[in-house]
């Protein structure tokens, strides 16, 4: 995962620390295993005899382990709580999103997302939005829990019906960013994908007022052509 977004890089480095420390136990006990086994290997003619640690090398143990736990677990602490800070929208981001953050809607339902952004325009599939610029992605659900999963920006979050979850990021710099369907959701969930285009806020501007143009036409066409009886 590459961090693109406040917060991920935090989750990134989460996950390094409980590999580094998922590896430092199975090494320690391998290690220990190996010494017990050359050790107090049997001998030949010997007899075998019961043997028992002592209680300074158990409390030296038990200490070291603790250390190691509190160590993890402070670590753990620091990191989700920065990756939990609400970021903001930076200086070359949406200038209308600098005193509040852009809010868009992303509706889940089988099988596709819809996003609804504040001019009343909507796109499918394709979420487009100003770099540099703090988002307020508000999750909603027509039908089942889906979970939308962009990696490079955020975390994982769930679209449950009849309520209403948030994803807040920061696209850091201009590009595409891919999302997989993360919860089964049905027969076609793994169809179920998505894409983040971060533009700059000149193109996102221009974006949203051509789709809002677009869907208008299409409608007052819709309109016409029932008005004209070419439509049952």
């Amino acid at each position: 995962m590459a961090p693109h977004s406040p917060g991920t890089d935090q989750i990134n480095t989460l996950l390094w620390i409980g590999f580094v420390a998922a590896a430092i136990v199975v090494v320690a006990i391998n290690v220990a295993l190996f010494y017990a086994v050359r050790r107090f290997r049997a001998e030949r003619g010997a007899e075998p005899r019961q043997l028992s640690g002592g209680r300074r090398l158990q409390f030296r143990v038990g200490a070291v382990l603790t250390v190691f736990a509190a160590v993890i677990f402070v670590l753990s602490v620091v990191y989700t709580d920065k990756a939990r800070q609400t970021p903001t929208t930076g200086s070359a981001g949406l200038a209308s999103a600098k005193t509040r953050p852009l809010n868009i809607e992303a509706t889940g339902q089988q099988w596709l997302w819809r996003y609804t952004y504040p001019n009343g325009a909507f796109s499918y599939y394709k979420l487009v939005v100003p770099v540099d610029t703090a988002v307020v992605l508000n999750l909603v659900s027509t039908d089942v829990v889906h979970t939308w999963d962009v990696p490079d920006l955020s975390g994982k979050r769930d679209a449950v019906p009849g309520k209403v979850n948030k994803v807040i990021f920061r696209a850091d710099e201009e590009g595409n960013f891919s999302g997989d369907s993360a919860t089964l959701s049905g027969q076609a969930y793994a169809s179920m994908r998505t894409e983040v285009e971060a533009v700059s806020p000149d193109a996102y501007k221009a974006f949203v007022q051509q789709q809002k143009a677009d869907i208008e036409a299409a409608q007052k066409r819709v309109v016409g052509l029932i008005q004209n009886g070419e439509v049952p």
